[in-house]
């Protein structure tokens, strides 16, 4: 009984950090969706999505870095992996955006 207690609160909190992931991951492809059809170029882009999603960039770093402690990471530790992994959400669409810019392609919400 203990081990599907233990499991459930663990996945309860894997899903918590998934869905902010999610959450900020959409409101990237709103804002990229918004700068395509603007035909923002890519550098000014990419200045401006470093400033997006602010509320949801922190709700998954605080999720995941929750996750992280619970763990037993530091709380450097969590940090550092927490804000990276967000880092890497903004990545894939600052590094994706010239493509869908030459393919005439927008992004798509997860769900």
């Amino acid at each position: 009984m203990f081990i599907l207690t233990t499991v459930a609160l663990l996945s309860a909190g894997m899903v918590d950090a998934e869905t902010s992931r999610v959450n900020y991951s959409n409101c990237l492809t709103d804002f990229t969706v918004t700068h395509l059809t603007q035909k923002t170029a890519r550098g000014p882009f990419k200045k401006a999505a470093k400033n997006a999603c602010t509320d949801e960039r922190s709700a998954m770093i605080a999720a995941m870095k929750k996750d992280e402690l619970e763990f037993g990471s530091t709380e450097q530790e969590a940090t550092t992996y927490a804000t990276e992994e967000a880092d890497g959400v903004l990545f894939s669409f600052t590094d994706g955006y010239s493509g869908y810019m030459s393919s005439g392609t927008m992004p798509v919400k997860e769900e």
